[in-house]
């Protein structure tokens, strides 16, 4: 540390025993700050502490709580336990941030955790920002970590090895934005009851009756067949909202089992959100999403916007077979939006395109 101090410009021609004492005291500085930082609203309220600004001692909060991406995708799918201290070396080695501070984000997330898992009546990004004084975006990162942590969401099968802590913490987000109970003033959000047994009556009445399935098929496929631009010779479209020739040749059943793909698909959309709150399918939710939604679209050389193209064309002519065949609908309604939206948003996030693991199976017949 002295030799790489030396190499600073204030540091330039200082004698090593000068440099050698500076950073003796600042490590000294960084051991007295350490205690505080772990009652950070005892230090910002303590102004003699320190000669600082409130900017400067916010920042210093902040910035000793800010994590590395890569440790902390380390941390995501295990216990907060002392087994896990034991594997920060290996973290360390894996990521090439130092052990300390691996240790320093192992031991912040597990604190945010004890001091936030007993209380009730408040949001947990609330929560987090009034006993620790972090920013929202920090603190809305902690609760996502925390959702995925606490839920012991598999983040580690072979499907997700390539994904990123960012693309995890997206998908907290939008696992908390639709799947869990809207009024929920819990610390942890509840998975919301009434959402899935919706799902479960959406499954039935759209993808099992067969007369409402084809329907759906048909007004899908005449929308999206709409979609594709009547432009002049050179002119250009957006090709996010113009659907590939893959997509429609499923939807006109000209992909072999197309129909079948499609209710498939449909199928588990729905029963991963009917099923959500049992814990085995909340845990391997993004395995499920990927493995069996997101695969089955791209080995039929689909996009990820057709995927979007997809849903959110079922979900606006499933509508009206709603509010036909169920009483008092905008529970459903809503359920089918938040249900099929979500699915959606982790799905895109997730997309993999590979090559086609059904090989002649899956090539388009020409239109008859």
């Amino acid at each position: 540390m002295v030799t790489r101090m030396r190499s600073e410009p204030d540091m330039v021609g200082a004698q090593e025993s000068a440099v050698t004492e500076y950073v003796r005291g600042q490590l000294h500085l960084m051991q007295y700050l350490e205690y505080y930082m772990c009652r950070p609203r005892y230090f910002l309220e303590q102004r003699h502490l320190l000669p600082l600004g409130d900017k400067a001692r916010m920042g210093l909060v902040e910035q000793y709580y800010s994590f590395d991406e890569p440790v902390m995708l380390e941390f995501l799918s295990r216990k907060l336990n002392s087994r896990t201290r034991t594997y920060l070396p290996e973290v360390a080695t894996k990521t090439g941030i130092p052990v300390a501070s691996c240790k320093r984000q192992f031991e912040n997330i597990k604190r945010i955790a004890k001091q936030s898992e007993d209380e009730e009546g408040v949001p947990l990004v609330n929560e987090i920002m009034e006993r620790f004084s972090l920013s929202e975006p920090l603190a809305t990162h902690y609760a996502h970590i925390l959702f995925l942590n606490i839920n012991r969401v598999d983040t580690t099968k072979r499907c997700l090895a390539h994904f990123k802590f960012a693309d995890f913490d997206f998908c907290a987000s939008i696992l908390i934005q639709y799947w869990t109970t809207p009024t929920s003033t819990m610390t942890l959000d509840d998975i919301d009851q009434p959402l899935t047994q919706h799902a479960q009556q959406l499954k039935s009445l759209l993808v099992e009756n067969k007369a409402n399935f084809d329907c759906l098929c048909t007004a899908v496929r005449v929308h999206i067949s709409s979609l594709i631009p009547k432009t002049p010779s050179g002119s250009s479209a957006s090709t996010s909202t113009v659907p590939s020739s893959a997509l429609l040749a499923l939807l006109e059943n000209r992909i072999v089992r197309g129909s079948t793909q499609i209710r498939a698909i449909l199928r588990v959309s729905f029963s991963i959100v009917a099923d959500i709150g049992a814990s085995s399918t909340l845990r391997s939710v993004l395995g499920i999403i990927v493995e069996k939604i997101v695969d089955s679209f791209a080995s039929m050389g689909l996009r990820s916007e057709d995927m979007e193209l997809f849903y959110d064309s079922v979900i606006i002519h499933s509508i009206g077979i709603v509010t036909e065949q169920i009483p008092d609908s905008a529970p459903a309604i809503e359920a089918l939006s938040r249900t099929l939206t979500g699915t959606k948003l982790i799905g895109r996030r997730l997309f993999r395109q590979k090559s086609s693991i059904f090989g002649p199976l899956n090539k388009i017949r020409p239109a008859q």
